[in-house]
């Protein structure tokens, strides 16, 4: 174990306070075996920031509390490397503390691994949140495992999803083309998206737009699936290729492409996820009375369907509709 220069054993007699070590140790702590080891050159060697968690190491030993600690030394080269102490007492036959043995081993480069990973999942973290309203997780079944963010969204509590409840949620209208396709997705291992109203926790519908996609591990272990929902609104935005200073969509051109397509208020609803009114109050008092993310996601809405627009009121019919009203 030595011979890879990451490991190294002591022992350390707790009447008399004589203590050993092995070669490998001191290549560890970066020491020459110039006096005898003592326990308190390693402590003298802990860095200054992780003094305090160290403090009470030879007393847990003389006790006979066996310790298990990560810290920060910094070697006799003047460089800080990240070591795992670990000690067990053996008792004499009065069963006092007799006898303390250990081991000390670098673990800069697993500490190095973990700390990246940490730091590329808060970015994740970070990156779904700034995007998404919640992340969630199903096995290989199709089974969901929702995060809490469908509890904060929906009121349903963990026992209330179990056995596809979860699709309770889902508008009475949309919970059959839902269904189906996660059920297609899951059977062809496919991604997943759909738009879908979700009754929010305030009894309310709201639009919105779900995804995900298989994580297939290695080594022959199951897959699971990761996805999020995205309010349909945020959703648009984010597919908004346009600048902000571009055109979104004036009133005249929402009618002028209702009629086109023969949509209804509600068909046009559907498609964007912008509730019946207030594409009714735009149509009426024009683009400044809504959101921007509002007139974004009717543009799109039409786009989809192969309708094209210009500058001033100009719509026109660039292709055949990609999906029916």
């Amino acid at each position: 174990m030595e011979e890879h220069g990451n490991t190294g054993f002591w022992t350390c007699d707790l009447v008399t306070g004589h203590c050993s070590c092995s070669p490998g140790l001191l290549r560890v702590i970066g020491l020459e075996q110039a006096r005898p080891f003592r326990m308190i050159d390693l402590i003298d060697q802990v860095h200054p920031e992780d003094r305090t968690f160290c403090e009470d190491i030879w007393s847990l030993i003389r006790s006979g509390v066996p310790v298990n600690r990560n810290f920060r030394i910094i070697r006799g080269d003047r460089t800080v490397r990240w070591i795992e102490f670990r000690s067990e007492v053996v008792l004499d036959a009065e069963q006092r503390p007799a006898r303390a043995i250990g081991l000390l081993q670098d673990v800069s480069q697993q500490h190095e691994s973990r700390q990246a990973l940490d730091e590329s999942t808060g970015r994740y973290r970070a990156l779904i949140g700034t995007v998404a309203t919640m992340e969630w997780r199903a096995t290989a079944a199709g089974e969901p495992v929702f995060s809490h963010g469908w509890t904060a969204l929906t009121g349903q509590r963990e026992t209330d999803m179990l056995d596809g409840n979860w699709l309770s949620a889902v508008h009475p209208d949309d919970r059959d083309a839902v269904s189906a396709a996660w059920q297609q997705a899951v059977a062809s291992l496919s991604p997943y998206r759909s738009d879908q109203r979700i009754r929010r926790a305030d009894g309310e519908y709201e639009w919105f737009h779900a995804r995900a996609v298989p994580v297939l591990h290695k080594g022959g272990r199951s897959h699971e699936w990761l996805g999020m929902i995205i309010r349909h609104q945020d959703f648009a935005m984010l597919g908004n290729r346009g600048s902000a200073t571009d055109p979104t969509v004036t009133p005249m051109q929402i009618r002028a492409g209702r009629a086109m397509l023969q949509w209804t208020l509600e068909d046009l609803s559907r498609q964007s996820g912008v509730s019946v009114s207030s594409i009714r109050r735009i149509e009426g008092e024009g683009e400044r009375s809504t959101r921007p993310a509002s007139l974004s996601a009717i543009r799109e809405a039409f786009e989809r369907e192969g309708l094209a627009f210009s500058n001033g009121n100009t719509v026109s019919m660039q292709g055949f509709p990609r999906s029916g009203s």
